[in-house]
């Protein structure tokens, strides 16, 4: 019996024999490309002409090479099995612990993404499971979770930094609410008292924050494979899995400066 990681094990199912399900017969086997290939292009570009994938997600051969090792099946019915599967973001969930965030603003982005995630639900889904499970072990590779840290920028107005200031107000009902004014006395041509900047992130992070999501979601369904299969499979033995959630609390805390706030005097 063979020893295999979950990875191995999965990209030998779906790159060298769930490809044998569906294959042959049809007058093609001049075409030069291997299964492996347009199993690969079908991942990276989620199309291929004249062929479609077969129960497993995978682009059947063109010639006949045998049946699938059982053990491939097995595996290919787990992966299918994700599909019932569902996994939820927990509350306070950071996917960006070694970036510095002085003004609270990468948090608020995470949570805006997350809330979004949640109210459309496929994400989290087991179909998108199956869909990350398969594509990594076709590519080899999973998710990219890699990003730079965030820049923040002072909010402007016609490319000029804009002043704010909190003020006090009665609605109908006479109750106080607090809202934001322009904080710029146009007549004396300074801030007024009590102004303050604000800032906003350069450019936003949803796909940054999907991504380093789609990991975490990747390595969970690869713990949940690894149990399922354990034990069940004829030839291969599947060594102890020890997911990997957060590869990128690793790197470097992020240098940065200290947090400067501007206000008026």
């Amino acid at each position: 019996m063979k020893t295999t990681t979950i990875t191995e094990l999965l990209a030998w199912a779906f790159c060298q024999e769930l490809c044998k399900v569906g294959a042959g017969g049809d007058g093609l086997a001049a075409v030069a490309m291997s299964n492996w290939s347009m199993t690969r292009d079908m991942a990276v570009l989620g199309t291929l002409i004249d062929r479609s994938p077969n129960i497993f997600g995978v682009i059947p051969g063109f010639i006949e090479e045998g049946a699938p090792h059982p053990d491939a099946i097995a595996v290919g019915k787990a992966v299918k099995a994700l599909a019932a599967v569902g996994f939820e973001v927990p509350e306070g969930w950071m996917p960006f612990p070694e970036f510095e965030d002085p003004y609270g603003l990468i948090a608020v982005e995470v949570e805006r993404v997350v809330a979004d995630v949640r109210l459309k639900g496929d994400r989290l889904g087991g179909r998108h499971l199956v869909t990350l499970v398969t594509g990594a072990a076709i590519l080899g590779r999973g998710p990219d979770w890699s990003c730079d840290q965030p820049k923040f920028r002072m909010v402007q107005m016609r490319g000029e930094p804009q002043w704010f200031v909190k003020r006090t107000a009665r609605d109908a009902l006479g109750r106080v609410y607090e809202y934001e004014a322009n904080g710029f006395d146009p007549v004396k041509r300074r801030p007024r008292k009590g102004a303050y900047r604000k800032y906003e992130l350069s450019q936003m992070l949803r796909g940054d924050v999907l991504s380093r999501l789609d990991w975490q979601l990747w390595q969970d369904a690869l713990g949940f494979l690894s149990q399922r299969l354990g034990g069940r499979l004829k030839a291969h033995r599947i060594a102890p899995f020890f997911p990997d959630r957060q590869p990128w609390a690793r790197r470097k805390k992020y240098d940065a400066p200290e947090q400067v706030v501007e206000k008026a005097g």
